[in-house]
């Protein structure tokens, strides 16, 4: 387990998000499409404009010895993860809508003003601005303060309850953790909340996928995440079922379409207004023209693609929102591979082919980087990109790096198509901003994108709660991605999961760490 101790506001691995919600319940949590439900909490009210969103617990809930579990047990944990002393990057983030919170974590305020203890049943949360998902981000779960409340938070991590949480209000107690071993959880007796079938819970822990899916076939375990290369091996085994069901995430192409202004602002030192990056880089004009990246799209088959480079286990994908559905532009362009229609395009953008079949663009060839963190993933893409560039006379070349070294070298300008992947964007449409709005670091500081209707559709998004009315202007935004292409996208991976023959209920998740979402429902016979 990467994650430093077993309590939430240290959350980060695999095995804390699985452990988690069964033995300290947040106030939300995921389900199968990794869209937030209620959890802890029994319904959550949000005002007209997604400033405040108040909680309700239930009224029989409590903690493992006796204790009820209120509002200020909620509170308390709140403040802790964003305390000063424990410094926690993830929960500041998370947490920095909510009026104070901000101020609180850097020691500058004694409160956190926009947290407020209304009853024993109830806890608001006021936003210093819209947040239409802010319930995307309390899936902290809560700590019982009658343990850790009259401990200076300085010294929270001294005490033994950070590896082994005693007092719990989930529906299983913590029984032992062995590090680089295993988690052990166990049903509780005459629980509170809905009950479970499984007496017991023990969440391996294995240094390499390939003891993790050795001890998979053999039965040693119940369920576990599989590879999308090794699927087919494991759908050809008696004993086991595979699961699958669409990835949040999506394997797309940021295009560095910037230009030499835009890479000037950037190059320029702080004390002059710009952003002292050190950028080497000299642009390639024709990037910059949505027409060029279109014919990138028409050139790359993306339906071989899924079937090259992902085993047929992927969904293809025509923009950076591509779900839920209720978001999707109904008329988006699918890019279906038309080499004829690249050629055409080509020609407009300024590109000539020359009598060897290169493409050439002010008496130089066209010649694409693509840059990836080291690994076969990455070499495959970058090799089917040669392939598939080189019918249009479009040269690649492939430039590996370090997963340390990645994001520098994408400022830097090093790549011109640069791999992502592990980007959300399929949790929810607002996610997109965080990589296509005008000021996101992608967008500002790689791709050199910025479309002010997209980044007022966004804003629009995140000050309407609705479904109903979120659909009324997500789908545009959607549509803009799938114009401007300011990335390739391709496809939407499956997530993969081997279960154990007998193992009945799991319904897995998009996102692997919420595997244990609907752990009421699981049985073994």
């Amino acid at each position: 387990m990467t994650g430093k101790h077993l309590i939430p506001i240290w959350l980060s691995s695999a095995p804390q998000f699985l452990a988690m919600p069964l033995m300290l319940p947040a106030l939300t949590w995921f389900d199968d499409k990794a869209q937030p439900i209620m959890d802890l909490a029994t319904k959550v009210d949000v005002n007209a404009d997604a400033t405040s969103f108040t909680f309700t617990l239930p009224k029989n809930a409590v903690w493992s010895n006796g204790t009820p579990l209120t509002a200020k047990d909620v509170a308390f944990t709140y403040k802790l993860a964003l305390d000063p002393s424990i410094a926690s990057t993830l929960w500041g983030i998370n947490l920095s809508s909510i009026n104070g919170a901000v101020e609180y974590q850097k020691g500058t305020a004694k409160d956190v003003a926009g947290i407020k203890v209304v009853n024993d049943q109830t806890i608001r949360f006021d936003l210093k601005e819209p947040n239409a998902t802010f319930l995307f981000n309390t899936y902290l779960g809560i700590l019982p303060s009658q343990v850790l409340g009259k401990i200076d938070p300085k010294e929270i991590e001294k005490q033994a309850f950070v590896d082994a949480p005693t007092v719990t209000s989930g529906p299983f107690d913590f029984v032992k953790y062995e590090p680089g071993q295993y988690i052990q959880l166990k049903k509780k007796v005459n629980y509170w909340g809905k009950s479970v079938n499984v007496e017991d819970v023990f969440i391996r822990l294995f240094d390499q996928s390939s003891n993790m899916l050795a001890a998979l076939d053999s039965g040693d375990v119940n369920v576990a995440p599989i590879s999308l290369d090794q699927a087919k091996w494991f759908r050809n085994k008696t004993n086991l079922d595979v699961l699958s069901t669409r990835s949040i995430n999506y394997t797309v192409l940021y295009v560095d379409a910037r230009t030499k202004d835009q890479i000037g602002i950037l190059t320029k030192p702080k004390d002059q207004g710009g952003a002292g990056l050190p950028i080497t880089k000299t642009p390639k004009p024709y990037l910059a023209d949505k027409r060029f990246r279109q014919v990138l799209a028409l050139a790359i088959d993306g339906k071989a693609a899924i079937q090259a480079l992902a085993n047929g286990e992927a969904s293809p994908i025509y923009s950076a929102i591509s779900a839920p559905d209720w978001a999707v532009g109904p008329n988006l362009s699918k890019y279906d591979f038309d080499l004829d229609k690249a050629r055409s395009l080509l020609s407009a953008v300024g590109v000539t082919i020359d009598f060897q079949g290169k493409a050439i663009y002010n008496t130089s060839p066209v010649t694409l980087t693509y840059l990836a963190p080291m690994g076969d993933d990455s070499r495959k893409l970058g090799e089917y990109l040669q392939q598939q560039l080189a019918k249009l006379g479009i040269s690649i070349d492939i430039k590996l790096v370090a997963s340390s070294d990645f994001l520098l070298a994408a400022i830097n300008g090093d790549g011109d198509l640069i791999r992502g992947i592990g980007n959300r964007l399929g949790a929810d449409p607002s996610v997109s901003a965080q990589f296509y709005a005008c000021k996101a670091g992608w967008a500002n500081w790689v791709m050199g994108y910025c479309n002010p209707r997209f980044d007022e559709l966004q804003s629009r998004g995140l000050a309407n709660y609705k479904t109903d009315d979120r659909k009324k202007i997500y789908p545009d935004a959607s549509a803009i991605l799938n114009d401007e292409l300011p990335s390739i996208f391709l496809y939407a991976p499956n997530v993969l999961f081997g279960v154990k023959k007998g193992t009945v209920g799991i319904k897995p998740s998009a996102d692997p760490n919420y595997l244990t979402w609907n752990i009421q429902e699981w049985s073994v016979r």
